[in-house]
């Protein structure tokens, strides 16, 4: 009887964890540092700056462009079929 609970406790597990497939995982990590640099690029601006580089080259390496592609490759990366 206790084997066949841990059985069905593994079985529940194993289907809650199966939706996040390696694509699902790269995309919302993708989302998430596109989040961060925007985060970051906002602070910058407001005159904390934690990188020691210019506002110029924050503004080319680390800014709003550099979320939005983080964020294009996080679209591009998601599961096409998300429910299946």
């Amino acid at each position: 009887m206790a084997r066949t609970r841990r059985g069905q406790k593994k079985s529940a597990a194993e289907r809650q964890l199966s939706k996040w497939t390696r694509r699902r995982i790269l995309s919302t990590a993708l989302f998430a540092a596109a989040g961060l640099v925007a985060v970051q690029h906002l602070l910058a601006h407001g005159g904390f700056q934690p990188l020691p580089i210019s506002m110029g080259w924050q503004d080319l390496l680390v800014g709003y462009p550099m979320a939005i592609l983080l964020a294009i490759g996080g679209g591009i990366a998601m599961d096409p079929d998300p429910g299946a």
